[in-house]
């Protein structure tokens, strides 16, 4: 089995710290996933994480069916949990407000219908060695199940972000774990928004020498895409011409620390989690 690299860190223990972490989750016409969702990853926190040490910062952005009430209403069963309501629709400006909503020292951003359970778990147990922490969809192919078109739509954006700003992972768009704190500067410096203000924050991230760790995750198509294949194109590409203007005037502070892991690491993990719970139910 690979072996995680190991690296000093100055990070105070988060151990009386009553509430280190919040989970960012953007909304948008959620309502028929949204409670039985947001349960599983409750759950699943709660284990990680410990119970009443995390909460949940749900961004709901323009949502026209009953998504709003039904956010109020689960956030209000998870205090200190709660939403954060924009105007229109846009996925950047959701995680924009987040980022810059959350007072804890960690902040994971996750989707509500997608999710890796295994990273979680991983990233929790390895944040104090980095910055960021990033699952990838596309680090290993055996456990990616994208369809063709979106694949080939990932594929084609990240090979015109290593050409265009020397980007050396393999996604930036999939679940993290941030350390807000150290990361703070970066994220009140993003411009962009929709699908490439993530984009903008890793790039940023790696050229300001922070250090970052890129995991392989699982990944299911779970819904039918939202906007048709033409219009995201021509998104990303206006986008991706705005992010080469901006990170123009980024410039490389030094040497990059991005690192990556095999899944098997991070199912190793996952395993000793589950291994832990089991024997504190037999005691």
């Amino acid at each position: 089995m690979a072996k995680l690299i190991s690296l000093q860190s100055s990070d105070v223990s988060t151990a009386d710290d009553p509430c280190p972490v919040s989970v960012v989750i953007p909304l948008y016409n959620e309502q028929n996933i949204l409670r039985e969702n947001v349960e599983k990853l409750a759950g699943y926190f709660d284990a990680v994480v410990g119970h009443g040490r995390w909460y949940f910062l749900f961004v709901e952005n323009g949502s026209t069916d009953s998504t709003p009430a039904l956010a109020d209403a689960v956030a209000a069963k998870r205090p200190p949990s709660r939403v954060i309501h924009l105007t229109n629709p846009n996925y950047g400006e959701a995680l924009k407000a987040g980022l810059r909503g959350t007072t804890t020292k960690w902040v994971y951003i996750v989707d509500i219908e997608q999710w890796d359970f295994p990273f979680i778990a991983w990233s929790w147990k390895n944040r104090n060695s980095y910055d960021a922490l990033i699952a990838s969809k596309r680090a290993d192919f055996t456990i990616c199940h994208q369809h063709f078109y979106r694949r080939l739509l990932s594929c084609g954006l990240n090979g015109l972000l290593q050409v265009f700003t020397q980007f050396t992972g393999t996604d930036t768009h999939g679940p993290k774990l941030l350390n807000r704190l150290s990361l703070q500067s970066i994220i009140a410096a993003c411009e962009l928004d929709r699908g490439q203000y993530d984009t903008e924050l890793v790039l940023r991230a790696v050229r300001a020498q922070k250090r970052i760790i890129e995991a392989p995750s699982e990944y299911h198509e779970l819904r039918p895409n939202r906007n048709w294949m033409v219009k995201k194109i021509f998104w990303n590409l206006w986008a991706l011409v705005r992010l080469t203007r901006i990170m123009k005037n980024v410039p490389h502070e030094g040497l990059a620390r991005y690192y990556r892991v095999a899944r098997e690491d991070v199912l190793a993990e996952a395993e000793a989690l589950r291994q832990s719970q089991l024997e504190t139910r037999r005691v």
